[in-house]
């Protein structure tokens, strides 16, 4: 399938990608970052007395 926008075609692809991990230095030693993983916590707080939730 063939999409268009603004002008440009553009081909439909099925496939999902994933990013690597990535090997990093930082004066000498070595770190790997992975992806972040999104986590929803709900949070209760309270402010005078007044609670609040942030999500």
């Amino acid at each position: 399938m063939e999409l268009t926008f603004l002008g440009n075609k553009y081909a439909k692809t099925e496939a999902v990608s994933t990013r690597p991990t990535i090997q990093l230095k930082y004066m000498g030693k070595s770190y790997r970052a992975e992806p972040i993983k999104s986590v929803r916590n709900c949070v209760a707080l309270t402010y005078r007395g007044v609670s609040y939730s942030k999500a």
